[in-house]
């Protein structure tokens, strides 16, 4: 009867302490089904060519270039409108301008000047779009040139990613140029054998492009939505099922590219933030976890021995009590034991 009193004692110890129902990090067939889609949705959503071709009109738009367009592609246009501007130094006859003041490479010409956020020229910044809108238009100009960046994501050739000018270099001819053009003409000609598909592998690659912004934002609201209809609160399996979608819409992404370039990858470089992000927040939850549960089994452990030492004492006096012929109840208050 005894014995019986302390397992039952000892089970509810462990209730208190306990509650598995708190913790449910493991993830059903729904959970994965989703996760599948949602990354086959950003898939879909970053290498799909009607939008990549909608989103270019819509910086022809704003770049002032005659043509049929939609109402969106209009609105949007006149929203983002940049012809003008001093990011793009364009002469007649001769086309876009490089740092050098003479003609530049028209497929990369955003690489070449006045694109780069992070560049650092000679003197004050002369080639960083904010400076130079500002020296063009006043404090105005600022906000003017995050219209325009904004604008060159939904290019096809895309923003280039801030920090590009320090590759900046010339040639033997002091004509500018970018480490980053041989690059992808290297792989260009490795992929395809000649320079064709350069800047293809270029704005996949090394830029920053409002589809794969989209495909990347579409993601957290998806998975927003599915916590929220099916009460997920559990922090591990929320970041299971983010690292799941969110790595095949990266990694998938990828392989359409390779499939496309003969072996050259995309790159979604606006989407890397938030997979690592994704990574970093399932080990943090997980680390976490781990110590609630040695904190918790820390705790039933001491529960355990408490009890184990009371069974103990409450034996020891049944013996005695047996052994002297005191049939006396034993009284029903709490024993308490010695500290120790």
């Amino acid at each position: 009867m005894v014995e019986e009193q302390v397992e039952a004692s000892v089970a509810d110890a462990a209730s208190d302490e306990f509650d598995v129902d708190e913790i449910q990090p493991d993830l059903d067939t729904f959970d994965f089904c989703f996760a599948l889609a949602v990354g086959l949705v950003g898939i879909l959503a970053s290498t799909n060519e009607e939008i990549e071709g909608w989103l270019a009109r819509v910086h022809d738009s704003a770049s002032g270039k005659p043509g049929d367009y939609d109402v969106v592609q209009r609105m949007l246009g006149a929203l983002l409108y940049h012809k003008g501007d001093a990011l793009d130094v364009y002469s007649p006859g001769e086309g876009f301008v490089g740092r050098n003041g003479e003609r530049a490479y028209v497929m990369f010409h955003r690489l070449l000047f006045g694109h780069d956020v992070l560049a650092f020229g000679k003197g004050i910044m002369p080639h960083n779009p904010f400076a130079l809108m500002y020296e063009q238009r006043g404090l105005m100009g600022i906000l003017q040139a995050v219209r325009h960046l904004v604008a060159d994501t939904m290019s096809l050739q895309g923003l280039p990613m801030p920090g590009s000018s320090l590759l900046d270099t010339e040639r033997e001819n002091g004509k500018p140029w970018n480490r980053i053009i041989d690059w992808v003409q290297e792989l260009s000609v490795e992929s395809c054998g000649d320079k064709r598909w350069a800047q293809e592998i270029y704005s996949h690659m090394f830029t920053i492009r409002a589809q794969d912004i989209a495909s990347g934002g579409l993601i957290p609201v998806l998975n927003k939505a599915y916590f929220a209809a099916r009460s997920i609160e559990d922090p591990v399996r929320r970041a299971q099922i983010r690292l799941i979608d969110t790595g095949l819409a990266f990694f998938g992404q990828a392989a359409v590219g390779a499939a496309r370039q003969r072996g050259i990858p995309y790159i979604n470089v606006a989407m890397v933030p938030q997979l690592a992000k994704a990574y970093g927040d399932l080990i943090v939850a997980s680390s976490r976890r781990t110590r609630e549960l040695q904190s918790r089994t820390d705790a039933l452990c001491a529960s355990a021995d408490e009890q184990i030492a009371r069974h103990a004492l409450i034996s020891d006096m049944l013996s005695a009590s047996r052994a002297s012929g005191d049939t006396r109840v034993l009284s029903h208050k709490p024993i308490e034991l010695e500290e120790r």
